[in-house]
């Protein structure tokens, strides 16, 4: 393959030519104090290349050929960016307020995308009008709804239990983090805790609960958070194994 001109605009974006054929879009990212370049991939496996403030992206373009081999070996082991439909065919369950439920998507008639509960309690139907334009973004916005109702509850009952008090709740789509506890005690989630188990999920919860009391990552810290969740070590582990997986659902 002739190498130079690797680069080409497609639907109004930078795309880089990998060997096989393939692209992959590249972000360009100046920061102000930056004194080197640097290449990463995020969760929806595009190229960002950091650089300094004044770099122009002739500079930045020749720097990323050169990581050629880096970025498509990165390429060749991450996990796929994904659709949350594809995922929820793949693993049909849903967590929220300590329980693991079984998921069914249904077309319904109703205007408004809405889930219900079934089989006693052991299902989530999550129901999309036939009318839906974009199947997937009515998908990916319900079951954001859901991991909201569910997490607004389960920090709401292990705040009281622990005898804690939170200014405010969030469920965002964090680019990487799992969640965040602010100085002023507002708490913010990854919408993608509802796809993993519900022990793992309150690992999170606690986690950032635990920061409501210590606001750092010292040994204060890790020593209240055991208190919490006496499994913290393990819950850490099988999260940490399965992030950047679940991280690329609903990026594809």
């Amino acid at each position: 393959m002739r190498k130079g001109w690797w680069i080409s605009w497609i639907r109004n974006r930078m795309e880089f030519l990998l060997s096989n054929g393939e692209s992959v879009p590249v972000h360009i990212k100046r920061r102000k104090g930056a004194r080197h370049m640097r290449l990463s991939l995020n969760h929806s496996n595009e190229a960002v290349v950091s650089v300094p403030w004044r770099c122009s992206d002739r500079e930045a373009l020749r720097f990323l050929e050169k990581q050629r081999d880096w970025l498509e070996a990165q390429l060749a082991r991450v996990p796929r960016a994904r659709t949350l439909g594809d995922w929820l065919v793949e693993y049909p369950q849903l967590s929220g307020s300590g329980d693991r439920f079984t998921v069914r998507v249904e077309a319904t008639d109703r205007l408004r995308a809405d889930y219900i509960f079934a089989a006693g309690g052991a299902e989530i139907v999550l129901r999309l009008p036939q009318t839906s334009g974009d199947h997937d973004t009515a998908l990916l916005q319900l079951v954001k709804r859901f991991a909201k109702d569910a997490m607004v509850c389960r920090v709401a009952l292990h705040a009281k239990r622990l005898n804690l008090k939170f200014t405010k709740l969030s469920v965002r789509d964090q680019a990487s983090r799992w969640g965040s506890c602010s100085s002023s005690g507002g708490i913010s989630l990854n919408w993608r805790l509802a796809l993993v188990a519900p022990e793992l999920q309150d690992y999170v919860i606690l986690h950032e609960l635990a920061h409501l009391t210590e606001m750092n990552h010292s040994c204060h810290f890790w020593a209240l958070l055991d208190t919490y969740d006496p499994n913290r070590v393990a819950h850490e582990a099988a999260l940490d194994a399965m992030t950047a997986e679940i991280m690329r659902v609903g990026r594809g």
